[in-house]
């Protein structure tokens, strides 16, 4: 694909929704509190939300599994009989320094190809934005944050600090945040790839920290997929209008194919 050119984009809207408690540390450690959650101050309140890199993360981690060299399956795209690799991961959710020694040959091949570049011209494409993007996701319910018990380990022997206690921060069952992701130029494998990462959190999933501890299982309701391509450019060019997909649809996997090795 000629990701020069305008070829499709879609945003999918709705709600990620707390199961059992969650924790997204904010990365801060406080006196006897570890990592509070992520919140922003406004006039004195503080509103919780979720960033939109940690759920991309949580996606892109599922892909990565998925095309993960030794885990004994091999994903085809159907249209062309390719065999999709970390290259495919990397295509949607952006890189850096493609050309760096450790990264496989096959993996810069498969991008050249995908990008229609001679793989000597690596160092002209050595960096690629992403074609995913996930808005930081506000809390929509009225919920405070409950702070439980931890105990504190020794980073250099792994065993716990005789006597030594925090507080964490997790948002209990119920509560909710905003989701609004949006797709650029993705071709109908590429959609399907993202598709596959979905499936586990919108069946319930493990999201956020501290999982050991028992939280974290979340589900997201998608409410809304809308969609513009060329068939329906003028319309929206003209009109801002986009047309609509049923979910089923938007995550029917018809694209790839999968082979047990």
């Amino acid at each position: 694909m000629d990701f020069s050119k305008f070829e499709n984009r879609y945003k999918i809207t709705g709600e990620l929704v707390v199961l059992t408690a969650l924790h997204i540390g904010s990365g801060k450690e406080g006196e006897n509190q570890d990592s509070p959650f992520m919140n922003l101050e406004i006039n004195g309140e503080k509103l919780y939300y979720i960033p939109g890199s940690s759920f991309r993360g949580y996606l892109s981690t599922k892909l990565e599994r998925f095309l993960e060299e030794d885990n004994g399956i091999v994903l085809k795209d159907k249209n062309t009989n390719d065999k999709l690799n970390s290259a495919d991961v990397k295509l949607i959710f952006g890189y850096t320094n493609l050309d760096d020694k450790e990264v496989p040959a096959k993996v810069r091949e498969r991008v050249a190809k995908k990008l229609g570049k001679d793989l000597k011209q690596i160092d002209s494409f050595k960096s690629m934005a992403g074609r995913i993007h996930i808005a930081d996701m506000k809390i929509l319910s009225d919920v405070d944050s409950i702070k439980r018990d931890g105990i504190k380990i020794d980073r250099n022997t792994g065993a716990t600090e005789k006597g030594a206690k925090f507080d964490y921060d997790v948002l209990p069952s119920g509560t909710k945040f905003k989701f609004v992701m949006e797709l650029e130029n993705l071709e109908k494998y590429q959609i399907n790839l993202v598709a596959l990462a979905l499936q586990d959190i919108l069946e319930g999933d493990l999201f956020g920290g501290k999982l050991s501890r028992g939280i974290g299982k979340c589900r997201l309701d998608i409410k809304e997929i809308e969609y513009v391509d060329r068939s329906n450019l003028k319309e929206y060019i003209f009109k801002r209008k986009m047309g609509t997909l049923k979910k089923e649809d938007f995550l029917k996997i018809d694209d790839i194919d999968l082979v047990i090795e």
